[in-house]
């Protein structure tokens, strides 16, 4: 019986070229320190948690590694079979790849059996994904003016809120930002962005963040220069707990934070059944952007897509008939 590996601890091994199997790791023998530390950075740690968890889930279903086309086949289709989503299985498919290929060995996921499976998946499947439904202006209002900027807690929430609205920003991006990542100008702030999930290379982005008129019911950058002074935070992490008794931590919220603040505010405005979550401020802003007429251009600066195809997926018409093509019927009046 063939014995079955442990589901991996690390993309890159620090073991000096120990290359146990269960663990993503490459011969590191005669590497400089520098060369090893850009290895073990290779892989982002959300992406090796996720591999872990991919890997473990085929373990726990018999699985062994190294696998082959065979079996890597009998459990797609039996993953299949219990309804896991397409998209879920293909990240399945991809982990035992890099698994396979951290080891050099030869991928069973490339072969023919395997590539055939999972388009007969695809096919037979509605590959429609749930997404999570924008967040327009008007919900973003209703959200803010819902919280009770009096508190702490309150401002926390609404320069939070705001941000990840007017930045187009992932939770993950929204936590990391630090007092150090703002520059300050008259127009706005500028936001630099160093790791995102789309830039795993460490690429440095930033994002312009327009300072509204005195007339607007909001401005995102007013909401932060009202929360740090609130807060008297000067170095570090901008978005911080709030104790009860009103002191602020040391440390940066966690992005599960974002989602459970959200569904507070949520409940409190009414908008608890609409199915928002942190996302829907992403999707939120660059739909509102594109129906107000904002171009494909002006709106990739603030959101950082490079890909077309992704992008267009965050365009969510709340209303099938709004901006519709075949609109155009006062041409026949």
């Amino acid at each position: 019986m063939r014995k079955r590996s442990t589901p991996p601890s690390t993309p890159v091994s620090q073991s000096h070229g120990q290359n146990t199997q269960g663990e993503f790791a490459v011969d590191t023998v005669g590497l400089s320190r520098d060369a090893r530390r850009l290895l073990s950075e290779s892989v982002s740690p959300n992406t090796v948690r996720a591999m872990r968890a991919d890997l473990k889930v085929y373990q726990q279903a018999g699985g062994c590694l190294p696998a082959t086309e065979t079996e890597i086949v009998n459990y797609l289709s039996a993953q299949n079979a219990l309804g896991k989503a397409p998209a879920t299985l293909v990240r399945y498919a991809n982990s035992l790849h890099m698994w396979h290929r951290y080891h050099d060995l030869p991928s069973p996921v490339k072969t023919i059996a395997v590539r055939s499976v999972i388009r007969g998946i695809k096919r037979s499947r509605d590959m429609r994904q749930a997404s999570a439904p924008a967040l327009r202006l008007k919900e973003l209002h209703a959200l803010l003016d819902s919280l009770d900027r009096e508190t702490l807690y309150g401002l926390r929430d609404a320069a939070m809120f705001a941000l990840a609205f007017y930045g187009a920003c992932r939770r993950s991006e929204v936590v990391a930002i630090t007092v150090d990542d703002i520059e300050w100008r008259p127009e706005g702030i500028i936001v630099t962005v160093h790791h995102s999930k789309t830039n795993k290379s460490g690429r440095v982005e930033t994002k312009s963040i327009v300072r509204a008129s005195e007339k607007a019911r909001y401005c995102p950058v007013r909401l932060l220069e009202a929360w740090l002074q609130a807060s008297d935070i000067r170095r570090g992490a901008i978005f911080r707990a709030v104790s009860l008794a009103g002191r602020i931590g040391a440390g940066r919220l966690s992005a599960q934070n974002i989602h459970v603040r959200m569904q507070k505010a949520l409940e409190t405005a009414g908008l608890a059944a609409k199915g928002y979550s942190p996302h829907s401020f992403r999707a939120g802003f660059i739909t509102e952007a594109h129906l107000r007429g904002r171009s494909n251009v002006q709106i990739k600066r603030v959101s950082g897509h490079r890909d077309q195809r992704t992008f267009e997926q965050y365009i969510r018409i709340a209303d099938a008939f709004e901006d519709n093509a075949n609109d155009f019927f006062s041409l026949d009046e």
